[in-house]
């Protein structure tokens, strides 16, 4: 049998289109000692994919030309030798973006086991390692506090999208989000928990910026980069946290055009620290992580917001949204449905 594969056919220089891969088929991979074949069912994309695809980054693997585009996804195991890994289950694995992948223990982070109470899309997003980047960056690298004055940029996305509630599920009592549009900036407020929103595309920044932290920001959750953070880099109160959890403003910017920040300094003027972090180092908290947002969905505190499109055609369409700024939560693509009882 067959099954339907992406390929990276070409590097982007910007935006990455369909152009820049290749469907092929290939056949589905047979069971080996020690392995799972598991069915894709959901796959998510992240901006981070296309330093992927130009081999930018220092933490993964380059990809070569003709090879099966990575990705992370939600899978069920259909044939299994893999003990931790059993027929029937539902997971969380990098499968890459094809149908079936032949999946073990190796990777990092292994392929961890998820909720079937919930639906099975939420282990793309809030109950996986969009939920857990969250979570991680908010309460570990941020320390959030009931008190703080909290600012999040990049609110609309993946990540983003969840960090008001689970901040509120902490302790915290008042979130100001940043997007750009007023759909976005809408959806935020109804349906993400956010108190204010900042219309970056719309709006005076500075002047929101001013009347909303007229003290200051206590806590800066920042998925953006570039002149965004640098501006709240000066608008710092003493021992606030800046949490660097992305920097998609300038994904697409040459390193000699990148930004160059002026405000550093404040940071030892104010006390302040400023953390980056990178999820997988934490995969030793998963466990706990994932039953803390299961427990929150379960309970109405978290309510995922998601933007699933059909089919694994989408998939390089549902790259780029993220480059031009359409989706609104978590993108993701359903690729299949489980054969198997949940």
């Amino acid at each position: 049998m067959m099954q339907k594969q992406w390929r990276l056919a070409a590097r982007p220089d910007g935006i990455p289109d369909r152009s820049h891969f290749a469907l092929t088929d290939a056949p589905i991979p047979s069971l080996e000692p020690g392995k799972a074949v598991a069915k894709t069912l959901y796959l998510g994309v992240a901006p981070v994919m296309l330093r992927y695809m130009r081999n930018e980054t220092e933490f993964e693997s380059p990809i070569a030309l003709g090879a099966v585009m990575p990705g992370r996804g939600v899978a069920q195991i259909i044939e299994s030798d893999c003990a931790s890994l059993p027929v029937g289950a539902v997971v969380q694995a990098r499968l890459g973006w094809q149908e079936y992948a032949l999946i073990d223990e190796s990777d990092r982070p292994a392929p961890f086991l998820l909720p079937t109470d919930l639906p099975l899309s939420h282990g793309i997003g809030a109950v996986s390692l969009s939920g857990v980047t969250a979570l991680v960056g908010i309460r570990d690298i941020g320390a959030v506090t009931a008190t703080d004055r909290i600012l999040v940029s990049g609110a609309a996305g993946g990540v983003g999208s969840h960090v008001a509630e689970i901040a509120k599920a902490l302790g915290a009592q008042e979130v100001v989000g940043i997007a750009g549009g007023p759909e976005k900036c809408a959806r935020l407020q109804r349906d993400m928990a956010y108190d204010q929103v900042i219309d970056y595309k719309n709006a005076d920044v500075d002047l929101a910026l001013d009347t909303l932290f007229p003290e200051g920001i206590d806590l800066y959750f920042d998925n953006v980069g570039g002149a965004l953070l640098d501006n709240i880099l000066g608008r710092l109160r003493r021992r606030a946290r800046v949490v660097i959890c992305g920097s998609i403003a300038e994904y697409l910017t040459e390193t000699e055009n990148k930004h160059r920040f002026i405000n550093l300094q404040n940071l030892g003027r104010q006390d302040a620290k400023m953390e980056g972090f990178f999820v997988f180092d934490y995969e030793e908290v998963y466990p706990q992580c994932i039953q803390m947002l299961a427990t929150w969905v379960r309970e109405g505190a978290l309510n995922p917001v998601e933007d699933i499109s059909q089919g694994i055609e989408t998939l390089p369409g549902a790259l780029a949204d993220l480059y031009l700024g359409n989706n609104v939560g978590v993108r993701m693509v359903e690729v299949g449905q489980p054969d198997l009882p949940l």
